[in-house]
């Protein structure tokens, strides 16, 4: 987030995309898999909120985890809270070779994964902020 409290709603759901996407590369990169996310949003008053969700299965999968995140912040209702910082956390790590991935015949999901896979190669060959979702994106004017 900047470096001011924020209002909206959209740029919070914008921030949770965006670090969920850095840490879905990280994890990705380090060949982990995440069992939990975790969101914790610090207030204004510098309060503080913290949720967590175990995922369906263990994933690096980062629409897996922007689900699960937006999940997490939307039951958080932030309707009118302002919002210094919102942290998304991985937890109960494992070795991404001892994960189990359900096998489903959804060409779209290793679609997903290949465009995934090829976004990773870019990141590491160019810079991590290079591609990514444009909701993530902070808009201009």
């Amino acid at each position: 987030m900047r470096a001011h409290d924020e209002l909206d709603p959209d740029q919070h759901h914008r921030a949770v995309l965006g670090l969920t996407e850095q840490l879905g590369t990280t994890l990705r990169a380090e060949r982990h898999v995440a069992q939990a996310l975790s969101l914790t949003v610090t207030y204004a008053d510098r309060s503080h909120t913290t949720r967590t969700r175990f995922l369906a299965e263990a994933t690096a999968h980062t629409p897996a985890l922007a689900a699960t995140s937006r999940e997490l912040l939307t039951v958080l209702g932030l309707q009118r809270a302002r919002v210094r910082t919102l942290f998304v956390r991985a937890e109960r790590l494992q070795p991404a070779e001892a994960a189990v991935h359900q096998i489903t015949l959804d060409t779209d999901d290793d679609r997903a994964r290949d465009v995934e896979a090829a976004l990773d190669r870019a990141r590491a060959r160019y810079n991590p902020g290079i591609v990514g979702s444009a909701a993530a994106y902070h808009r201009v004017g």
